[in-house]
């Protein structure tokens, strides 16, 4: 649940800390006042993309920070996910986010003032809030939309994942496939690029490790005055010099020689002194003799140079990135065994592509059977919560097809004979039908009648702006959990719901804001809206609005108290807040809320009521 959401210099806003409860908490203000504002910043802190116009004017840093309790199946998750981070939570610590977005582009994520990666916040966002932003059920519209929905229902994901995952090795031998069964011109032309490639990799004759021993050869060569000077100084201070370092030490060996003579204690260090004075010879040695073979040659350095040179051109003409020559070559070789031999490789890719295609086949039919078991509960709920939102007749459908025959036309393309596959020139994973796809042989499609009589038709030919607000809030209630999990939904997320009342009003928008109400009674919901009838069911009441202060535009926000809802709602309804029936409308929207009794006093008007 979101405790607090605080926000600095985030657009028009110089700093807000708003504080959030369970339940409906419902957010209002004039068209232009910074609603949607705090949804960006809260999708921000989640991991949105920032920008940097983000930043209010003049500033140089734009700061959102979230405190969630996190609680119940969540709360395992998001610690499991921390634990990696060295990130702990203690069970009476909140989870505290902070995002910041800075002028020059750089962003800084911390999670419990631990800096983490924007990858792990997005990581953490499901576990945390879901956001429905504003326009979303235009995403209804898409088929590949209907068919995620029903797999979420379904539980059908991890199908689906494996699915794709043959799908994508299927696709990529294809490719392979259609390399090596080109018409025998083409293969000519590339056996005779790939051995002059071979051929002038061996014309350079790159031994095992040599360029890593041309390199430091490169380097001691380039080096090799200051070695040379470097070398002499310390042998020099070691040895050759009056007061070398070998000379002093004789000079102590003898007086400790002298100690020795007197006191036996004193063997132990002249034995130590007469090793360091070994080792140290030896040091002198060593130096003495690297001198001499220190050598400066600009000619040699001149050919290394012109070695490793060519070595890398050869690399970055091949576009091999990382890879050595000897790699290259072994990759360009394999290359041109495979079109020498492409008949061999040819049955040997069309045997892998078969294994692939039985593979998909079985997990295709397990993934239609999945969605297919689950059609008709999805079908009955989707209908049943429909008359929650004021759609009473509404029939809704789930299209299911499956192309079995278009799959095995696909499938006996790729095992065409050479012969005929060059007559059909080359063939690809886009010629193969659009049900052969990562997603399974299935295309899902929604389909509506919103009124008694009506055929039901694709949502994109009869659904309205409304209607389709209605469906997208049933559709997410209902696919939280899905048909095939036993319990209810995880009821830690906080659902936030940006103006999903658009191209609706009246008892429809009254509708919807019950859904609400009954969705928040199990967890945390943050709404967005211009509608008062769903305002009224507020379990918390925020109003956002603008003011200048010092010549800029600042955005506040306010918790309302009863009193003042009632001035917010009789404001929402259209109407001066003075007008005492806009006042006396808004007290009674809020009392029959409150007083439990909406299917009573819906009948009753409030002059009616007066009269009372």
């Amino acid at each position: 649940m979101l405790k607090s959401l605080n926000i600095s210099n985030f657009a028009v806003i110089r700093y807000l800390s708003i504080d959030f409860h369970q339940g409906l908490n419902v957010l209002t203000g004039e068209t232009g006042a910074g609603k949607s504002i705090i949804v960006d910043a809260l999708s921000l802190l989640l991991g949105g993309r920032a920008f940097t116009d983000v930043i209010r004017t003049g500033e140089k840093v734009a700061l959102v920070e979230g405190i969630f309790e996190i609680s119940g199946i969540n709360e395992q998750r998001v610690k499991s996910e921390l634990s990696e981070l060295a990130v702990e939570i203690t069970d009476d610590e909140y989870l505290t986010i902070r995002r910041e977005v800075q002028l020059g582009g750089r962003n800084r994520v911390f999670v419990n003032d631990r800096s983490v990666t924007l990858a792990t916040l997005k990581k953490l966002h499901p576990f945390l809030v879901e956001i429905h932003g504003q326009g979303e059920q235009r995403s209804l519209l898409s088929p590949q939309a209907h068919l995620l929905l029903l797999d979420d229902f379904a539980g059908c994901d991890d199908l689906r994942r494996q699915a794709g995952v043959k799908y994508a090795r299927w696709r990529k031998l294809v490719e392979e496939l259609n390399a090596i069964s080109r018409d025998k011109a083409e293969r000519d032309r590339l056996l005779e690029i790939l051995k002059f490639q071979i051929s002038e990799i061996d014309a350079l004759n790159p031994q095992c490790g040599e360029i890593e021993r041309l390199l430091e050869e490169k380097k001691l060569l380039t080096h090799s005055e200051q070695l040379s000077e470097l070398n002499s100084a310390a042998y020099d201070d070691l040895y050759e010099n009056e007061e070398s370092v070998l000379t002093r030490l004789g000079s102590v060996r003898r007086t400790l020689q002298a100690l020795e003579a007197i006191d036996k204690r004193f063997s132990p260090l002249l034995k130590a002194m007469e090793d360091a004075t070994l080792s140290l010879t030896d040091v002198a040695d060593t130096l003495r003799s690297y001198a001499a073979r220190t050598e400066h040659s600009p000619a040699r350095l001149s050919e290394i140079e012109e070695r490793i040179s060519e070595f890398e051109r050869l690399k970055r003409k091949y576009g091999r990135g990382d890879h050595d020559l000897d790699e290259i070559k072994e990759n360009l070789s394999r290359q041109l065994d495979q079109l020498m031999n492409w008949e061999e490789h040819q049955g040997e890719l069309l045997a892998d592509l078969k294994d692939l295609q039985e593979e998909y086949q079985v997990l295709a039919g397990q993934l239609t059977a999945c969605r297919r078991a689950a059609t008709v509960d999805f079908e009955r709920r989707v209908t049943e919560d429909l008359r929650h939102v004021a759609m009473e007749n509404a029939r809704f459908r789930v299209v299911l097809d499956t192309a079995k025959e278009e799959f095995n036309k696909a499938s006996d393309r790729l095992f065409k004979t050479q012969n005929q596959l060059e007559e059909d020139a080359e063939f690809a994973p886009t010629n193969s039908p659009a049900y052969w796809s990562p997603t399974g042989a299935d295309r899902v499609e929604f389909h509506l009648s919103a009124n008694v009589g009506e055929l039901a038709r694709p949502l994109q030919r009869v659904a309205s702006g409304g209607e389709l607000s209605r469906l997208m809030l049933t559709l997410r209630t209902i696919c939280r959990g899905g048909a095939k999990v036993q319990v209810e939904p995880s009821t830690d997320t906080t659902l936030v719901f940006d103006e999903i009342d658009t191209g609706i009003g009246g008892h429809v928008a009254e509708a919807v804001g019950r859904r609400l109400k009954v969705l928040a009674a199990a967890q945390q919901v943050l709404c967005v809206t211009h509608q008062p009838q769903i305002a009224r069911f507020a379990d918390h009441h925020y109003a956002i609005a603008k003011h200048v202060e010092e010549g800029r535009t600042l955005t506040r926000i306010t918790e309302l108290d009863q009193k003042e809802r009632v001035t917010e709602i009789a404001r929402m309804l259209g109407v001066s807040q003075e007008v005492a029936t806009a006042r006396e409308t808004a007290q009674w929207l809020l009392e029959t809320v409150r007083d439990n009794s909406l299917a009573e006093s819906a009948k009753v008007p409030p002059k009616a009521r007066r009269k009372k």
